[in-house]
């Protein structure tokens, strides 16, 4: 599970992942869509009007241009402290499950994951729960698409800066995430299709009722989403004034006063929802 689909926050909402934006100092419209970081192959099941949406933009804005990360870095940042480990923090009996786990999820023992941070290893393990029926991540997809097609892409934010929000979390509430992870690992890969349920009937109130329950602490709320909201309100804005822009960011930042749509909105922009539907069979 990536940082992007942790959180989430709303108020009453039309229901819709796609939001086309207009007026103010706008000469054309703009679309905001609302992703999730997964291979499902239900997410991508969006019909024509999505992708007419898409079209007819010169420019895609997402979060973080993925594809211009460098991972050696990002990878530094993940690592715990120097000398503290895994084996150290946690019990005999929870570092032996942490172990089986790894190997029967991820292919190998816990030792390659040693040194990293509990957070990025809760995160690992419960993506590996989810299915890979895709080549791509959602928001992945559409910076492909759109290299494919020669548009202009524009990364919102910094990667590094949704890597250290996660130090927000102090590492025992990391550890208290991570053995909740071990012990119901099964529990959190059905709450997580409850998840895509919602997402799939654009119900974003269920959503956020579905992840209040949530360990993460309030701060990381704050920095996860409503400052980097802030981030992605200006670049958007800003781009979206030359051009026009298709912006596709997790639909965790569009609901709420705080949301995308909401700052919009507060600084005289129209943004209406567009309907579309999910293709048979997806």
């Amino acid at each position: 599970m990536t940082i992007g689909i942790i959180c989430f926050a709303c108020t009453a909402f039309a229901q819709s992942l796609l939001w086309r934006v207009s007026g103010r100092d706008l000469k054309a419209p703009s679309y905001i869509y609302g992703t999730i970081h997964i291979q499902d192959s239900r997410v991508f099941a969006f019909d024509s009007t999505v992708w007419h949406c898409f079209n007819s933009c010169e420019a895609l804005a997402v979060e973080v241009l993925l594809d211009q990360v460098d991972y050696a870095t990002v990878r530094e940042k993940m690592m715990l402290p120097k000398g503290q480990s895994l084996a150290k923090m946690l019990s005999k009996e929870d570092f032996a499950l942490l172990d089986s786990l790894c190997k029967a999820k991820l292919g190998a023992g816990a030792l390659f994951i040693l040194n990293m941070k509990p957070f990025f290893v809760s995160s690992a393990l419960l993506q590996a729960d989810l299915p890979q029926e895709m080549p791509l991540a959602l928001d992945l997809f559409f910076l492909q698409q759109a290299r494919n097609r020669e548009m202009y892409c524009h990364g919102l934010e910094n990667y590094m800066d949704q890597i250290k929000a996660t130090d927000a979390i102090s590492l025992d509430d990391q550890l208290d995430i991570l053995r909740q992870t071990l012990h119901e690992t099964g529990d959190m890969a059905a709450s997580f299709d409850s998840l895509v349920l919602a997402y799939l009937a654009f119900d974003l109130e269920t959503i956020a009722q579905l992840l209040e329950d949530t360990l993460l602490p309030n701060n990381f709320s704050h920095v996860l989403v409503e400052k980097r909201n802030q981030t992605m309100y200006k670049g958007f804005r800003k781009l979206a004034k030359k051009q026009q822009v298709f912006c596709a960011v997790g639909a965790a930042h569009l609901p709420g006063d705080k949301g995308l749509i909401g700052l919009l909105r507060k600084k005289g922009y129209t943004v209406e929802p567009v309907k579309f539907e999910w293709n048979a069979g997806r």
